[in-house]
Parts: structure tokens; C-alpha cells; sequence
């Protein structure tokens, strides 16, 4: 792996609130699934328009390491529980997406669109100089990493999708309907990027983002993503904020027209393993279980557990997920 990517070891401030997350939360974040000695880091990519990917690796900085993708206002914390197991055989590098995490922000006037996230992708791979390029995904990320995984075919080696792989189902005329309020919204968060974001005490902080996610990630679970996803406020002692751009609120999710999405999909070539949380709402749907069964019809090296849990079952529940893609890893010969 090129070296280039380790030049700037960085945001060493993340470890100073981790600490005093811990001590005005009164929680301890979760132990994680594995607990060797695996090396971490902290890692700047730059992007093109004058910013910075922030990305945290996991393991061997030499070897080429799996591209880890979040869900939606999550981060990379969100690999936290089980990234050291993995990590011992094969590292991994979890980035944080523009705007979330400690990635850069896009510039005023600009605003977030999903397929940007493809392009991402091959930025990075581009940007590392890798051959091929291997894919962990959750949510909005999984979603990015099949959409790229379809469209370059021979440039991924496999794909791990956790609980999504493609955009729910809507109904289109409710889909539309509701363009002219996010439009609305977007505008009123371009005039409010500078504005300061409320405060509130540590505990307070993960009860909000813990509600915020339907309870999908659980209390104990929160502080993984506040590493990366709060800071302290500058003005108001013991006191925190989300720091996500939010913009990021009111993303256009537009739904890909179902034939657009069986063309995407029959291209799916690699070794896949698609991880379904079984107490989910999404991909639970008619729409996501017709495409999935054409992508087992189209790709012989697909495999699917449905398995309990939340959304974010692989943040809460790492004993339940890192095995299956363990031996997954095992069974293709990426991992020994």
C-alpha cells in the first residue's frame, strides 16, 4: 500500500474527548469484540475541493486494507466494536463521509447527494493507487458500495453488505410530494452552517442520538459514534454538541427507477455476503426481497444470513456479525 496514506497522523484531540465523554456520560463504551493488539490510527485523504476525508485504520498499514462505509449521520465509530477482530487478519480502513464524523464539511452553497458517495469510492481507490479495491458497508454506505460495486465490476475482489443493499421501495408520488419541503429545508440550512449548535450535557447527548435512530443503536452504543460525532462546547463548560453538518438532514434521497436498480444489480460479480437485521425495517419489503433474489439468480458467489437485531445490529451486537464475515473472508481465501 502506498505510504502516501499515513503521511498525516492526525486529530489526536479525539482522544482527549473520548475521555471526558466517558466521564460526564457515566457510561463506559462498549468493550470490543476482540481485544488484541491491533494498531490504530488516525489518517487525512484530501479531496478536490480543498478539504479532507478523515479515515481511521485498523492493523497492518502496509497491507491493503478493506474500505469500511457508514449509514447516514453515523461515522466511522460505528466499526469500533468490531474492527480490532477483524483487523488481526486483514485491516481495515473505516472513512468518515464528507460531512460527518471528522470529515470535512462541503463548501457553503453546496449540498449532499447520494451518488456522490460512488464517486467517493473511486476517488479513494484512485487516490491509494489499489488494484482492487474490497467493500464493508452499512446502510447508506452498503448502498454505496453496491452502487459502485455495479458500476466497475472487475475493480472489487468482495462486497459485505450489513442490512442494506439497495433503497427501500416508496411510493414515487409521495416521494416527489415531499421534494418542495426538503428543497425549502436545504436553503435553510445553507443560511444556518455557521450558526452554533445547541449544547447539552453529555447524558442528555446520547439519549438524542439514541432516539434519533428509532433506538436502533443502543445507549451503550452511542459513545463509539460520539468520538467522532460531538464535541465539546467552547463556551459552555461540561456541555456537548453534534457536530455533523447539517445539511446532511435533508439529503434528496431519490429512489432509483426499479429497472435502473435490476441492471445495477445484475452486474454483481464478486464474492458477496449480505447480512439481514431481522427486527429492521428496511429492506424488509416485497421490492428488496425480488432484488435480492435476482441477485443470488445472477451471482453463484452471493450468501445472505438473517440473523437478530437492530439497523445497527454490527454496532451493538459484534459477536453476531464478525464471525459470519470471518468465515465468509475464510471461504474465498481472503483472510487465512
Amino acid at each position: 500500500m502506498s505510504r502516501k496514506m499515513f503521511v498525516s497522523v492526525v486529530l489526536n484531540t479525539s482522544k482527549v474527548f473520548s475521555s471526558s465523554l466517558n466521564k460526564s456520560a457515566g457510561i463506559g463504551v462498549r468493550r470490543n469484540l476482540h481485544t488484541a493488539n491491533v494498531p490504530v490510527k488516525e489518517v487525512k485523504i484530501p479531496t478536490r475541493w480543498n478539504g479532507h476525508i478523515a479515515a481511521k485504520l485498523w492493523g497492518n498499514e502496509n497491507e491493503r486494507p478493506i474500505l469500511a462505509l457508514h449509514g447516514w449521520q453515523d461515522n466511522a465509530g460505528t466499526w469500533d466494536p468490531m474492527a480490532p477482530a477483524l483487523a488481526a487478519k486483514r485491516p481495515i480502513l473505516a472513512i468518515d463521509f464528507p460531512g460527518h464524523g471528522l470529515s470535512s464539511w462541503y463548501p457553503k452553497g453546496m449540498q449532499y447527494y447520494p451518488w456522490d458517495l460512488p464517486r467517493l469510492v473511486y476517488y479513494i481507490k484512485k487516490h491509494f493507487n489499489w488494484d482492487k479495491i474490497s467493500l464493508l458497508g452499512h446502510s447508506m454506505g452498503s448502498i454505496a458500495a453496491m452502487r459502485f460495486a455495479s458500476t466497475f465490476p472487475d475493480d472489487v475482489d468482495f462486497y459485505v453488505a450489513i442490512d442494506s443493499l439497495i433503497y427501500d421501495d416508496y411510493d414515487l408520488n409521495l416521494v416527489v410530494a415531499n421534494f418542495p419541503k426538503i428543497i425549502q429545508k436545504t436553503e435553510i440550512a445553507q443560511t444556518r452552517i455557521d450558526t452554533p449548535a445547541p449544547c447539552y450535557a453529555m447524558s442528555e447527548v446520547i439519549d438524542r442520538w439514541h432516539k434519533g435512530t428509532n433506538g436502533s443503536v443502543t445507549k451503550e452504543s452511542v459513545p463509539h459514534l460520539l468520538k467522532r460525532g460531538a464535541k465539546e462546547s467552547p463556551s459552555e463548560p461540561n456541555k456537548f454538541y453534534i457536530s455533523r453538518d447539517p445539511r446532511l438532514k435533508n439529503i434528496l434521497f431519490c429512489p432509483d427507477d426499479k429497472n435502473l436498480v435490476k441492471v445495477l444489480v445484475s452486474r454483481l460479480k464478486c464474492p458477496t455476503l449480505y447480512i439481514k437485521a431481522r427486527d429492521s425495517p428496511y429492506a424488509s419489503d416485497e421490492y428488496s426481497t425480488e432484488l435480492r433474489e435476482l441477485i443470488a439468480s445472477t451471482n453463484p458467489n452471493f450468501e445472505w444470513h438473517n440473523i437478530p437485531g437492530t439497523h445497527h445490529l454490527h454496532l451493538n451486537d459484534p459477536e453476531r456479525v464478525t464471525p459470519l464475515i470471518m468465515e465468509f473472508l475464510q471461504k474465498y481465501k481472503f483472510i487465512t
